[in-house]
């Protein structure tokens, strides 16, 4: 829990130094910045394997844009479908994988060419061994036909994982490109996109190709509630990520999104 504490301490220290950066023009919006919301996933893929064994999950979250200064402050749940409805008869595997996450997350636009984007976020599993932080670090570029990004993942686990497992040598790298489409302007809008990503768990002893995630994205604006909803087709191209190993077919696989939030 010492570490949990130091995390909080640290975003409390951030907001505070974003907040006497900010301009006067941001301190003039009267948005308090505050967005509350919940997304459902038909089917919770984390980097190409099944988090809750195939299974659904829904994602409550409350998150704070601190007056404009590009930092934004996220608490956030991940609760199985399966536990929620039938919580009883959902075995520690799915259960110990319910987790609340803490996340810090800043962007900076660079002459509208160049986005970076730095994150860092602690998921605190029920299982506490299992509970892991990840800084992330990505670079799209506006400017270029389907905006290429790269992003790039480092974990630590702050858990007992047991003798000789390496706690912070996990890394994910993500690659792709996406394309908006304004339907309406300011109302409804389409996102496609691709990312392609590579992940290396020591702690796991699996490495490879874990997923490349074809999107389709859909939202629409009204007043200061947002709705969504997306399809994603994503292929699995390492064995190591495999729910089955004997099951060719698995390595295409599919799930929906859908979401409410309301900004005020």
């Amino acid at each position: 829990m010492k570490k949990v504490k130091v995390y909080f301490m640290s975003l409390l220290a951030v907001a505070s130094i974003s907040m006497t950066a900010v301009s006067a023009s941001a301190q003039e919006d009267n948005s308090l910045g505050i967005t509350v919301g919940v997304d459902y996933m038909s089917n919770y893929l984390w980097r190409g394997s099944y988090w809750f064994q195939n299974d659904g999950a829904f994602f409550p979250s409350a998150s704070f844009d601190v007056m404009g200064s590009g930092l934004s402050l996220t608490v956030s749940g991940e609760f199985s479908e399966d536990y929620l409805f039938d919580g009883v008869n959902v075995g520690d595997s799915v259960k110990d994988l319910q987790a609340t996450d803490f996340g810090a997350d800043y962007s900076y636009t660079f002459a509208d060419a160049v986005t970076l984007g730095a994150s860092v976020w602690y998921y605190m599993l029920w299982d506490n061994d299992l509970s892991f932080a990840t800084g992330t670090i990505s670079l799209t570029f506006d400017t270029l036909p389907l905006s290429p990004t790269v992003v790039y993942n480092h974990d630590y686990y702050t858990g007992d994982l047991g003798e000789g497992v390496d706690k912070g040598k996990d890394f994910y790298i993500q690659a792709g490109g996406s394309h908006s489409f304004e339907l309406v302007k300011d109302v409804a809008s389409l996102d496609l996109g691709v990312m392609a990503g590579y992940y290396d768990s020591a702690s796991c002893n699996t490495s490879g190709i874990s997923d490349i995630n074809f999107s389709a994205d859909f939202a629409v604006t009204s007043g200061i509630i947002t709705y969504s909803a997306g399809f994603h087709y994503v292929v699995v191209p390492s064995k190591d990520y495999y729910y089955d190993l004997n099951d060719k077919k698995d390595i295409n696989r599919f799930y929906a999104t859908f979401g409410v939030s309301c900004s005020i």
